[in-house]
């Protein structure tokens, strides 16, 4: 009987311990910072990765005289980061929200931009409309 009961419990603490590694390994956090300078524009992206999901901060600073900064969310598909960005628009009180994607392209992020519609002032890419990253606003690259 005490056999089997130590058995057991070895058993279910083996389990335990193999359900949390791949806990662990799912909800690893990597954090990044990125870069981009496109003429007097600059922009600066700080994301949280963890598992198929990316949060973070954007700001855009146009010619270095006004700026548009906020939060960055949404998921991960394959090489594609797709989310929204909530921003205030050149610092003035109302919040603003809008499309997000992004590309990771030989270690790098484009921008990339769509057709965009519109539900409730809310602005989304178009639903099966392609997003277009031949012609980038902004190239990121890792600052490490």
């Amino acid at each position: 009987m005490k056999v089997t009961k130590s058995l057991f419990v070895l058993a279910m603490s083996f389990i335990l311990l193999v359900i949390q590694g791949c806990d662990s390994r799912e909800k690893r956090v990597v954090r990044t910072s990125y870069l981009a300078i496109k003429g007097a524009d600059t922009a600066i992206l700080k994301l949280v990765i963890t598992g198929t999901q990316f949060t973070g901060q954007y700001e855009v600073n146009y010619h270095g005289s006004f700026k548009d900064s906020g939060d960055v969310k949404g998921a991960i598909k394959g090489d594609t980061l797709i989310g929204d960005y909530h921003f205030q628009h050149y610092g003035l009180e109302k919040w603003l929200r809008g499309p997000i994607a992004l590309l990771k392209k030989d270690g790098r992020l484009i921008l990339g931009t769509g057709t965009l519609e519109s539900y409730m002032g809310i602005n989304y890419f178009k639903k099966g409309a392609p997003i277009d990253y031949s012609a980038p606003k902004f190239i990121f690259r890792n600052t490490y």
